[in-house]
């Protein structure tokens, strides 16, 4: 099994095909195997990299070291790969890795794809609209609202399927991904607009963590920054409508200007 010694972590990764290289970030309920539609879709035309975030999958490290690690562990990686510039797909809390690589490494992002998350692009109504979710979510913890319940419904194999490839996860320190303290009023969109490259969002219609009305206000700071909205789908529409999703980023990668 191929893994990357790198940052005081030993990270699980996989590369498939040739070409440009295409990097997908996990979310909190995936891991590397979370891309299985994706990496055939796009090997035949990229260099694709998918890898388990530290504490995630197989991969091993420090946990104590916080959630800054993300985008740290990122570079490292990208460096131990010989990825000089890539395009990167980031799903959910693959966004703080893209927080981190744009503030450390942002020559390396050739174009960025934020799949349910602002990638810390925020204003005062996203906040406000974080904890109408969170209201409307009630007791559940994230990962009950990972699928767009009229997609459990239709596809209880492939809803089975997910949670499987959930479980693989070990537990991680409570409070590891926990939002910014109230008082905090920073945001990413300034920097994210200042790498200069194509930036897509994605969203499903039935999104309970990142709603469209979310990433509508996160699209709408980083001027000329595209969105698309998957009909019927919720946080994880890489996985509900992937067919949709591929041809969405197929058609966003064929547009970026080659280098």
């Amino acid at each position: 099994m191929p893994y990357a010694h790198v940052n005081g972590a030993n990270l699980y990764y996989e590369q498939h095909g040739s070409g440009p290289d295409l990097v997908f970030h996990h979310g909190a309920g995936g891991n590397h195997f979370s891309w299985w539609q994706q990496v055939p879709a796009f090997a035949d035309r990229y260099r694709v990299t998918v890898f388990d975030a530290r504490g995630w999958g197989v991969s091993r490290g420090d946990m104590a070291v916080g959630r800054f690690v993300l985008g740290t562990d990122t570079v490292a990686l990208m460096d131990h790969l010989r990825i000089e510039r890539a395009h990167v797909v980031a799903q959910s809390m693959g966004g703080r890795a893209v927080a981190g690589l744009a503030r450390l490494a942002p020559g390396r992002i050739r174009s960025l794809v934020l799949c349910g998350t602002t990638a810390g692009a925020t204003n005062d109504r996203v906040r406000e609209l974080q904890d109408e979710l969170k209201d409307e979510r009630g007791d559940g913890g994230l990962r009950e609202h990972a699928l767009a319940k009229p997609f459990e419904q239709a596809n209880p194999a492939l809803a089975h399927l997910y949670r499987q490839i959930n479980a693989l996860n070990p537990k991680r320190p409570r409070g590891f991904l926990g939002r910014p303290p109230a008082t905090y009023r920073g945001s990413m969109h300034g920097a994210l607009a200042a790498l200069g490259v194509p930036i897509f969002f994605i969203v499903g219609e039935h999104d309970l963590i990142t709603s469209p009305e979310m990433i509508r206000e996160a699209h709408g700071l980083i001027p000329g920054s595209g969105m698309h909205e998957i009909k019927g789908a919720g946080h994880s529409a890489y996985f509900e409508k992937a067919d949709e999703f591929n041809a969405v980023l197929g058609d966003f990668l064929a547009g970026v200007p080659i280098d």
